[in-house]
C-alpha cells in the first residue's frame, strides 16, 4: 500500500510541475499585441493620437513601412493638431474588438510644408522603419512623406502584454511537495520491507538463543564498532535539494498571484498646479535644440555676410542689426563682426505659458554659465505653429547683472500686454522715457525710474556723450539728436516677484548738418561704408539700433528699472534731402 501511495503522490507531482512548465511554454500568452492600420486613404499626413497610443498599457512601438520618402516625429497633440491645420489627414484610431487602427480622414488642404525641423517637434526621424516610445496621451506621433504625396499607410504599433501566469508558483510549489512526498512513502516502504525480512523468534524448545559474536566479543571485554547510519543521509538530501530547486524556480513575481490592487497615488498640490496651469510654449530639451539651430544659422550667415540666410531664424531689431553689419563689414575690412551667439550651455530657459501663437521664449545663453563669460540674453518669438522660432532681441547682459527670480522652464511665465498697468511702467512706454534720459540724463522726467548705478549705456551713447561729440565738431556744421520708437515692438515676459523683463528697441538718430555757405560734412568708418558718400554738402543722417533688456519692478514698488544689458549699432546711415 505504501508503494502504491508513492506512485501516486509522484504521478500528481509529475502532473503539476508538468502544467506549470506548459503554462511557461505551450499555454504561454503572446508576448506583445500588434495592431495594423487598415486605412488606404492618399493624404499628406497620418496622426497616430495620444489617446490611441494609450490604449494598451506599456510602451508603444511603431512601424512605418513604405518607399519614398518618410517622416515621422512626436509632439504634444495640441500643437500637432495646429500645424496640421487644415490639410487633409488620417485619425488612427484602436478598435478593440479587431485588435486594428482604423482611420478616420477629415480637412481639406493636399499639402503642408516641408516637416522637417519644426520646432514643435520632440523628436523626429527620417525614412522607415521601428521606433519606440513611451508617450503619454496628451502626445501623438504624426507620419508625413514630403508634405505632398501621399503619407505612408503600412504603420503598425505593438504593445507589451501582460505574460504572467499566476499560477505556476503555486503549481510547482504543489508538484514538488507531492515530489517530495512521495519520495518520502517510498523510502518509508523500502525501510518497512527491510524490517519484515529480518530474524523471527522460535515459539518452541528448551534450546537458548545463539550468542553473535559481536555479543560474546562485548562480553569479553573488546571493542566492536557500532554500525554506520551514514547510508541514511542520502535520502535526507534528496528532498531538500529538490525543495530549494522548486522554490528558487518559482521565485519570480510573474509566478505567483499578486494580492491586492495597485495603489492610486494621490495628485499632489505641485502636480494639481502644473495640470491647472496653461501649457508652456517649449520644454527645455526643444529650447536647447532651438538654440543650437539659431546659433549654427549666425554662425554661417556671419561667415558669409548673408543676409538672406538670417530671415528664417532672426526678425525685428536683431535681423536690422545684424543685416547692416553685413553690408557696412563687405566695404570695410576693419568693422567688427556682431558677437557670435553660443548654443554650448543654457543658462536660462523660460517659455510663456500659452497653446496660442504668438509665442514667445526668454533665455540666457553662454560658454560657460558658472564663469559668466559673455552671456547673451535671447528673446525668441514663434509667430504661428509652421513658422520657426526667430531671433526678435540679442542683447549682451552687463558683467554685474542680475536676472530676477523666474518661474521653472517645465511652468513658464505669462507675456502681459504691452499697455499693462501691472509694472511701475508699461513696456510700450519705457524705451521712450529710456530714450530721454540718455538725452537728459538726471535732467529728464523720467531720471527717477531707472537705477543710474551699473547702467554702462549711459557713459556709451548718453548725454555726455553728445555733448562731448557735439563740442567736437567745427563751427561750420552742428549736430542734433532725436529717438524714435517702433510701434507694439516691446516683449514682456513676467517674473516671480510681480515684475517682469521687458526687451525693447529705440532707435537713436544722429543728424549731422553744415552751418555755412560750401561747408560739407565728411564721413568715415561704419558711416561711410553704410551710406556709400564721403562727403555732403547736405548732411549725414545716422541712425543707431539699441536692443534693450529692462528688469520692471512691479506696480507700487519703489525699486527702480534697471538696465540688464543691451546691443548698440548702426542700422542706417544716408545723405540728408
Amino acid at each position: 500500500m505504501r508503494f502504491v501511495l508513492a506512485i501516486v503522490s509522484f504521478v500528481i507531482g509529475l502532473l503539476l510541475v508538468g502544467l506549470a512548465v506548459g503554462q511557461r511554454t505551450v499555454f504561454a500568452p503572446p508576448a506583445s499585441l500588434v495592431a495594423q492600420s487598415t486605412s488606404k486613404a492618399e493624404v499628406p499626413v497620418t496622426v497616430i493620437p495620444g489617446s490611441t497610443l494609450n490604449a494598451n498599457p506599456g510602451y508603444q512601438r511603431i512601424n512605418i513601412s513604405g518607399s519614398g520618402d518618410v517622416f515621422a516625429a512626436y509632439g504634444r497633440t495640441s500643437d500637432v493638431q495646429a500645424w496640421i491645420g487644415d490639410a487633409k489627414h488620417t485619425t488612427l484610431r484602436f478598435d478593440a474588438e479587431q485588435d486594428r487602427l482604423v482611420g478616420k480622414t477629415t480637412g481639406s488642404a493636399r499639402s503642408v510644408p516641408d516637416p522637417s525641423g519644426s520646432d514643435l517637434w520632440y523628436q523626429e526621424w527620417q525614412g522607415a522603419g521601428q521606433f519606440t516610445v513611451r508617450l503619454p496621451s496628451d502626445v501623438s506621433v504624426v507620419i508625413l512623406g514630403d508634405g505632398s504625396s501621399a503619407a505612408p499607410t503600412d504603420v503598425s504599433v505593438t504593445w507589451p502584454r501582460d505574460t504572467a501566469t499566476p499560477s505556476v508558483g503555486p503549481l510547482l510549489v504543489g508538484g514538488g511537495l507531492f515530489l517530495v512526498g512521495g519520495l518520502a512513502l517510498l523510502v518509508w516502504a523500502f525501510l518497512h520491507q527491510r524490517r519484515g525480512r529480518g530474524p523471527r523468534r522460535r515459539s518452541g524448545g528448551s534450546r537458548p538463543p545463539r550468542v553473535r559474536a559481536s555479543r560474546r566479543a562485548a562480553a569479553a571485554g573488546a571493542q566492536v564498532p557500532r554500525p554506520s547510519r551514514r547510508g541514511r543521509r542520502p535520502f535526507l538530501v534528496v528532498p531538500i535539494v529538490l525543495v530549494g530547486a522548486l522554490g528558487l524556480a518559482g521565485c519570480s513575481s510573474d509566478y505567483w498571484p499578486q494580492g491586492g490592487g495597485a495603489a492610486t497615488p494621490t495628485p499632489s498640490a505641485s502636480a494639481t498646479a502644473a495640470t491647472a496651469a496653461a501649457p508652456t510654449a517649449a520644454s527645455k530639451q526643444q529650447i536647447s535644440r532651438i538654440v543650437e539651430r539659431v546659433a549654427d544659422v549666425a554662425a554661417k550667415a556671419d561667415a558669409a555676410k548673408d543676409a538672406s540666410m538670417l530671415e528664417s531664424r532672426f526678425t525685428g531689431a536683431a535681423l536690422d542689426l545684424r543685416k547692416a553689419n553685413y553690408a557696412i563689414r563687405a566695404k570695410d575690412d576693419k568693422a567688427e563682426a556682431p558677437p557670435a551667439i553660443s548654443a554650448k550651455e543654457v543658462c536660462v530657459a523660460l517659455p510663456q505659458q500659452t497653446d496660442t501663437w504668438p509665442r514667445t521664449v526668454f533665455t540666457v545663453v553662454a560658454e560657460d554659465c558658472q564663469a559668466k563669460t559673455a552671456p547673451q540674453a535671447l528673446t525668441l518669438v514663434q509667430a504661428s505653429a509652421r513658422d520657426d522660432y526667430k531671433v526678435a532681441y540679442d542683447v549682451s547682459l552687463e558683467a554685474a547683472a542680475q536676472i530676477p527670480s523666474l518661474a521653472p522652464t517645465s511652468v513658464g511665465a505669462a507675456r502681459l500686454a504691452g499697455d499693462t498697468k501691472l509694472l511701475r511702467i508699461a513696456p510700450d512706454e519705457i524705451a521712450k522715457a529710456y530714450g530721454d534720459v540718455l538725452a537728459k540724463d538726471s535732467e529728464s522726467d523720467s531720471a527717477s525710474l531707472f537705477e543710474s548705478e551699473g547702467d554702462g549705456l549711459r557713459s556709451t551713447i548718453g548725454k555726455a556723450y553728445k555733448d562731448k561729440k557735439a563740442e567736437g565738431l567745427p563751427d561750420t556744421a552742428k549736430i542734433e539728436y532725436s529717438s524714435e520708437v517702433p510701434d507694439d515692438s516691446a516683449i514682456a515676459i513676467a517674473t516671480d516677484g510681480a515684475g517682469a523683463l521687458v526687451s525693447a528697441d529705440l532707435d537713436e538718430i544722429e543728424k549731422v548738418t553744415p552751418t555755412a555757405a560750401g561747408a560739407e560734412v565728411n564721413t568715415q568708418g561704419a558711416v561711410q561704408a553704410l551710406s556709400g558718400v564721403n562727403s555732403s554738402t547736405k548732411g549725414i543722417s545716422a541712425t543707431y539700433s539699441v536692443q534693450l533688456l529692462f528688469s520692471v519692478p512691479p506696480v507700487g514698488s519703489d525699486d527702480k528699472v534697471v538696465l540688464l544689458g543691451f546691443t548698440q549699432g548702426l542700422t542706417a546711415a544716408s545723405e540728408v534731402q
